[in-house]
């Protein structure tokens, strides 16, 4: 008599191997992708701060000589940030409303811009 087909035992071995891959290989994929959520917030803080670097070398007279915030919608208002769009942290899906805190430096005569979750005092 001719057998066709698969016996248990073959069967439980195919889903144990599996088993064992995807125990490997399920934490390596959630890494990658919290990974790159995180790599993603980043670039958007830095096009964000570019953003408030190109405003304040437009608007260098409303700089103060302390310590002033731009916050994001501020930057959206102005046309530095697109106005259509919000700007999702892909780290928890909600909408950023942070600030770039801009600092004058008097040490080097220069301004330092910073991405900062909370705002403080606004610039605008």
């Amino acid at each position: 008599m001719k057998k066709n087909g698969f016996t248990l035992i073959e069967l439980l071995a195919v889903i144990v191997i599996l088993g064992i891959l995807a125990t490997i290989a399920v934490p390596t994929i959630i890494d990658l992708i919290n990974n790159s959520k995180t790599s993603t917030l980043e670039e958007q803080k830095n096009t964000i701060v570019q953003a408030a670097k190109n405003w304040g070398t437009g608007n260098a007279k409303k700089l103060p000589d302390g310590v002033c915030d731009l916050s994001i919608d501020f930057l959206k208002s102005e046309g530095y940030l697109n106005k259509n769009k919000e700007v999702i942290d892909p780290t928890t899906d909600k909408v950023m409303t942070g600030c770039v805190r801009i600092t004058f430096d008097s040490s080097s005569n220069q301004y330092k811009y910073n991405y900062v979750d909370e705002c403080g005092t606004l610039c605008n």
